[in-house]
């Protein structure tokens, strides 16, 4: 039985309500519910582990196809009224005030709006001539002869015993949470609870009053008062009951509550209704279940299209038993819930009876208990240097998360008949899939299994989901050639000479699929500094021990030498190349003593200078006693006042008799080299020996020398006269004078003019100093030209400031000097 918040005398016409199972869900591949394979016995981890033989993989009942509708011929679908008009009989009221919230939540405290309550009292909407033919109420105790049965229950059932219906056959129950803007049910939590403890699948939903506020604060309201969803197998997809207004024409708290489209035209209906849409789905992740009923939604949205991705819960309680809800609102072409009986068999003959148009499978699914998925794409051989591998490709994906990467687990039974499992993360990129299915691209399975047998094998691959597991499919493969090439690597030496020290390999190596040609044998020599470099061996040397002891053949054997540059351990591992596969032999270590340090003498340093240039000149001599006669490289590095160390090279190769003569020896060990100088300030000076010796202990450092350079004295002179010059109508500044640097005072040196005109910009030019001065020379007893004379068109009139500069030829220079400034009218 209904309550209702309206006077005595006003009649509630038919309940109506929708919810329908996305159509991706009914027409596309998951109403079935994908088949679950139970997985071999090994438990999996990801070293592999030996199991017996895997059972055959037992597929889970498929989902019931979707029940066939009664036979009987639907009636055509009503042509939609013309759109209702927005009422003008009451004035406006501000529906989103404290005040109307306060009303009609004191209005609404007993319950409020129930499921269908809308349409029984929206009967009498202009234009709608189904509502008496949907208000036609059934037994209380028929059910639909198909789907799944299930409730709806709001504050007026209580007291509901939810065992009683589970024992009817309800599985599933829906509960109102919320409604309008003004009303949260106190019941909510006790009914979502019991009826989940007896193990329905259970929902909540919110009775819309598009009136009162927006639809997105009212999909948040319903969210945080109940209306969430998880993919947790047992949460149904949040509901909004969209129906007739049950207050139509009603004054509650001295609001006028409207017509049954809620005063609302159909454009503004549906956009309402979208924007809860929306908001849901961000909210939650899932578009709502829509429940409404044929007539009403055709009359007061105007049939309006583009809701077919909703799932639909039709409200409908026919007047005779027929399976079949008859026709359903513009938008949808099937429906997923179907409320066909206010009166029972369920909650006691006074909740809303309902059927789920599938099986129990697709209902889990519906909810989010959704099974893995994907693909075993490709099992191959595949070979990498000597080993061998089986390769499994593929994807996989959950269903019910398909935002996260899941596990893989893979099945390989062997030519003996060992069944090993492995853990796989499907993980890898594979836009493919994201570009078909949507699912994101990180759901791919590429892994490699190493074997070390020839045969055929077997290889079952599961998707592994948070409510079960998918056998994706098995496949065979014939690995041929797989076993190794076998041999020894008998012994590691040394051969030293004067100018080289080499490593020498000796063993022997067979392929087994082919022994009678010889094959190779690879090492890998790793030296001190860690650096590996592989060299490929003939193994085909005759080796009559190899033969007589395993009938191979003669020529097996390798003997091999490697350079050394560096003294410590090296170690080198050597592998037997065969056909098919590799196979290591063995590794072995040997130490390489270092050749002596080179010598040398770090005899002088001194500094030099020229105009625009400066040097440290840098004397000595080096030698490598294991190569005397060899003139041997020498580097020096010069640590600056800045810090920096930059290094020069040079050859120790000028005679240097005394040396030879003293340590008895040949060849040209001397050094004399030149390195740039660029200021002033205190340097270090390093100079080391290069050792060239085949496995040298290294360099030599020969010593370092400190040296403070000093500064050269700043250029001097003088800005004698600046004036305005006018020639022909063209103004120049006219600047003349002189200016030598002290350093260098037969150099003419450069003077650098710099002219600010009126308008403030500033501009140089630059001039050598290389004018006789006569009185200069003669006053500073020196020699050189050193006077310039300079003329610089202007244009500007007013206030000109002209500067001379004298800039310095020594690199070492203490700075360029300002010889005066002058300021000029034009």
């Amino acid at each position: 039985m209904k309550r209702t918040l309206l006077p005595p005398n006003s009649h509630l016409g038919s309940r109506v309500g929708a919810a329908l199972l996305a159509v991706s869900l009914i027409a596309g591949p998951f109403l079935a519910a994908p088949a679950v394979a139970v997985e071999p016995t090994p438990t999996v981890t990801p070293v592999a582990t030996t199991a017996p033989s895997a059972p055959a993989a037992t597929a889970a009942p498929t989902a019931s196809p979707v029940p066939a509708l009664a036979t009987a011929t639907p009636a055509p679908t009503p042509t939609a009224a013309p759109a209702p008009a927005a009422s003008t009989a009451q004035p406006t009221v501000d529906k989103s005030s404290e005040a109307y919230r306060s009303a009609m939540a004191e209005a609404t405290k007993a319950g409020g709006a129930e499921m269908g309550q809308g349409t029984r009292a929206g009967a009498s909407l202009a234009g709608d001539k189904t509502a008496t033919t949907e208000a036609l109420a059934t037994e209380g105790t028929w059910m639909p002869g198909f789907g799944v049965q299930g409730l709806d229950v709001s504050k007026y059932q209580a007291g509901i015993n939810w065992q009683t219906e589970w024992n009817m056959g309800a599985r599933f129950a829906y509960i109102k949470a919320t409604e309008g803007n003004y009303y949260t049910s106190t019941t909510f939590n006790d009914q979502y609870v019991g009826s989940r403890a007896v193990g329905m699948i259970r929902g909540a939903y919110h009775f819309a009053n598009p009136a009162s506020s927006s639809g997105a604060a009212q999909a948040r309201m319903f969210v945080q008062s109940g209306g969430g969803w998880s993919a947790d197998g047992y949460t149904l997809p949040p509901v909004l009951d969209f129906e007739g207004n049950p207050y139509a024409g009603q004054t509650i708290g001295g609001y006028y509550q409207g017509n049954s489209c809620y005063d609302m035209t159909p454009g503004q209906l549906t956009a309402w209704a979208r924007d809860f849409g929306s908001t849901m789905q961000a909210l939650t992740g899932r578009l709502p279940v829509m429940y409404t009923t044929t007539s009403w939604w055709n009359y007061c949205t105007g049939g309006a299209q583009g809701f077919g991705d909703w799932p639909l819960w039709i409200a409908k309680w026919p007047g005779s038993f027929s399976n079949s809800p008859g026709t359903l609102p513009t938008s949808w072409s099937n429906f997923s819930f179907w409320q066909y009986s206010e009166s029972g068999p369920f909650a006691g003959g006074t909740g809303d009876s309902n059927v789920w148009n599938g099986s129990y499978s697709s209902l889990q699914q519906f909810a989010g208990m959704r099974l893995p998925t994907g693909s075993f794409d490709d099992l191959s051989v595949t070979r990498s240097g000597s080993e061998v591998y089986l390769r499994a490709r593929g994807w996989s994906v959950d269903l019910a998360n398909v935002s996260a990467s899941i596990q893989t687990h893979v099945y390989v039974t062997d030519p003996s008949g060992v069944t090993t499992g492995y853990a796989w993360d499907a993980n890898k990129p594979r836009a493919d899939i994201d570009q078909a299915f949507g699912y994101g691209s990180l759901h791919g399975f590429d892994g490699s299994l190493r074997i070390t047998g020839s045969g055929t094998y077997k290889v079952c691959a599961y998707a592994i989901g948070t409510f079960g597991n998918t056998l994706l499919d098995c496949k065979t493969v014939t690995a041929s050639g797989v076993e190794a090439p076998i041999g020894s690597f008998d012994s590691l030496g040394e051969v030293r000479t004067t100018d080289k020290v080499t490593l020498r390999l000796k063993g022997w190596a067979a392929d087994l699929s082919n022994p009678a040609v010889s094959s190779y044998a690879d090492a890998y020599v790793t030296d001190p500094t860690g650096k590996t470099t592989g060299y490929r061996m003939n193994a085909n040397l005759a080796r009559p021990d190899v033969d007589a002891a395993t009938r191979l053949g003669l020529a097996h054997g390798f003997d091999y030498q490697v350079a050394t540059t560096v003294p410590g351990t090296y170690k080198a591992c050597v592998y037997a190349i065969g056909q098919n596969s590799n196979a290591l032999l063995s590794c072995r270590n040997l130490t390489v003593e270092a050749s002596p340090l080179p010598i040398g003498s770090y005899d002088a340093l001194t500094v030099t200078q020229a105009p625009n240039a400066a040097n440290f000149q840098v004397g000595g001599w080096a030698l490598d006693p294991t190569l005397p006669a060899k003139s041997i490289p020498v580097h020096v590095y010069v640590r600056s006042p800045d810090g920096t160390n930059p290094g020069y090279a040079f050859s120790a190769n000028k005679p240097r008799p005394d040396v030879t003569a003293a340590l008895q020896t040949v060849g040209d060990h001397g050094f004399q080299a030149t390195v740039p100088l660029n200021s002033p300030g205190r340097y270090s000076v390093c100079a080391y020996a290069i050792g060239v010796a085949p496995v040298t202990a290294g360099n030599a450092l020969l010593g370092c020398k400190a040296v403070d350079v000093a500064p050269t004295p700043a250029t001097i002179g003088y800005l004698d006269a600046a004036s305005i010059q006018v020639s022909s109508g063209q103004a120049s500044v006219k600047a003349s004078g002189w200016t030598l640097d002290p350093m260098f005072p037969a150099v003419s040196n450069p003077d650098h003019i710099y002219i600010t005109s009126p308008d403030g910009t500033r501009k140089g030019y630059a001039f050598t100093a290389n004018l006789k001065r006569p009185d200069v020379n003669s006053s500073l007893d020196t020699v050189g030209n050193h006077g310039f004379s300079a003329s610089i068109p202007v244009t500007q009139r007013g206030q000109y400031l002209v500067c001379a500069y004298g800039v310095a030829v020594s690199k070492l220079s203490a700075g360029n000097s300002l010889l005066g400034c002058r300021s000029l009218t034009y």
